[in-house]
């Protein structure tokens, strides 16, 4: 493990969280969190506050034209195969950022309150109301996948949850990642997904429980249709506060 002061990456923490780092920073930052647990532990508290910044913006109902606009922009970018060499979102988002530096807090707003909306869309389908508060559950990636970036998003009862993860390694055609919730030791399959090229994927929860009664939430990497428990290895995981 790396101790020296001198060897630490807290100045590159922050725009790390905010994926704002050249290729070659970004790496230098992976391979020293799987190494450091002091820069792991400050990294774990960066992401929760940049997690629980969309829970400070005003929720608003956009207006009905707005709303069909965006989900015919989402339904068809999801219909369309991105070439390979494609940047993501967020890698295209960190490459303004880094030409606009001036701009950083305009577009960071802008990011965060299309969060927002998206979120509260979800919500208002699942029968919640527009101001319904949404818990923010930041998820710490493993040794397995140091690169690894987790969300659980999901109302303050637990009845509707969904997962956000990034920067996930592709897996082969006969592998699936799963996710499972455990409650004092047992534990349960809440699905299973595959990441695009880019490492992306979201996923709605589902289990038998609110997802508030379970202690924690995890991701291991298992065959393609799951497994009736863990068996891979394991690339993210949290606790889930009652």
């Amino acid at each position: 493990m790396i101790t020296q002061a001198e060897n630490h990456v807290s100045e590159l923490l922050p725009d790390y969280v905010l994926d704002v780092l050249t290729d070659e920073e970004t790496n230098r930052v992976a391979e020293h969190l799987a190494e450091c647990q002091a820069c792991q532990d400050e990294y774990r508290g960066l992401q929760l506050a940049a997690d629980e910044l969309p829970l400070a913006l005003a929720q608003i109902l956009p207006p009905p034209a707005l709303k069909t606009r965006l989900m015919g922009e989402i339904h068809a970018r999801n219909s369309r195969v991105k070439p390979a060499t494609q940047p993501s979102f967020w890698g295209q988002l960190g490459a303004f950022l880094r030409k606009s530096a001036p701009a950083w807090s305009l577009a960071i707003i802008a990011v965060l309150a299309f969060g927002n909306w998206i979120s509260w869309s979800r919500l208002n389908q699942a029968g919640s109301q527009s101001n319904t508060l949404m818990r923010v559950i930041a998820l710490a990636s493993t040794t397995e996948s140091p690169q690894a970036m987790g969300t659980l998003i999901m109302d303050q009862n637990g009845y509707y949850g969904t997962l956000v993860v990034d920067k996930l390694a592709q897996l082969d055609n006969g592998q699936q990642y799963q996710v499972w919730l455990n409650q004092n030791g047992e534990r349960v399959s809440a699905g299973l997904f595959t990441v695009h090229n880019d490492g992306y994927a979201s996923l709605e929860l589902n289990a038998p429980l609110p997802l508030i009664q379970y202690d924690t939430i995890g991701i291991t990497v298992e065959p393609a249709g799951g497994s009736p428990g863990p068996t891979g290895a394991k690339v993210l995981g949290g606790d889930i506060p009652h």
